[in-house]
């Protein structure tokens, strides 16, 4: 057997299989099995969508809730780079501080949303506050966790260099695990709208929540289910732009 003739296959990505169970439905609930009621109707989906620009709002709630995402995300970014050393220095040096917040571990992510909401009434500030500080303890902790990633044949090569600890912390520990953090994002980003959509939710926040909320009140599931799609296909698309912009700018081993 030609080795050289052996094909790896490729694995399918997340962004193929959803594709794939798209022209599956598509095929199977409007074409093929049209005489069964359980599941909408791709054509009957579209009009719900229509029906969300026109009598929900959607436009003006999406602008919302992602004027409130991307900058939140990006502030986030900013003051890591800025403040590395600071950041680092807490995480790694004295990496038992963030046992402080330990016992508020056992609260609900609900107590802190309703919390927010009850502080900041219905207050685009509050909420974007809340994500702000959503981002920052979930980084804090992912740079906790990132003394497994160190190269420490760096670090002591750094120190017989003659570098002092500000530079070690941010030209060498900070380069080695930039990667790691960075390719958390994606994952963040996901967390990130699951939790804006609920604080909108609960708080009846102007945004894509609340509009989830109005559906719900009105119990117009098709309006739910389009709506979902809408957002999933959002975080998709966004998925996989931050990816290509990691992969291109984040690329130092």
């Amino acid at each position: 057997m030609n080795i050289d003739k052996i094909k790896i296959q490729k694995p399918f990505t997340k962004s193929n299989i959803t594709i794939l169970l798209i022209l599956i439905y598509l095929i199977i609930f409007e074409f093929s099995w049209v005489t069964q009621s359980v599941f909408p109707k791709p054509s009957m989906l579209i009009e719900s969508f229509l029906s969300l620009i026109s009598d929900y709002n959607l436009a003006n709630a999406f602008f919302l809730t992602t004027a409130i995402i991307f900058p939140a995300i990006l502030i986030v970014m900013v003051m890591l780079e800025i403040f590395i050393k600071t950041f680092l220095t807490l995480a790694i040096k004295y990496s038992g501080i963030i046992n402080i917040a330990s016992p508020f571990k056992y609260f609900s992510f609900f107590f802190f949303a309703l919390l927010f909401n009850s502080l900041f009434q219905q207050s685009l500030f509050g909420e974007f506050i809340f994500i702000v500080l959503f981002i920052l303890g979930k980084l804090f902790v992912a740079l906790s966790e990132a003394n497994n990633v160190i190269v420490e044949e760096y670090v002591e090569a750094a120190k017989s260099l003659g570098l002092s600890k500000g530079n070690i912390f941010s030209k060498i520990i900070w380069k080695s695990i930039k990667p790691n953090i960075y390719s958390k994002l994606i994952g963040l980003h996901t967390e990130v709208w699951i939790v804006i959509i609920i604080y909108e939710f609960i708080g009846s926040v102007n945004g894509i929540g609340s509009i989830y909320r109005l559906a719900y009140d009105y119990k117009d599931i098709f309006a739910i289910i389009s709506l979902g799609i809408f957002i999933s296909i959002v975080i998709l698309t966004v998925n996989a732009i931050l990816k290509f912009i990691i992969s291109k700018l984040v690329f130092w081993k």
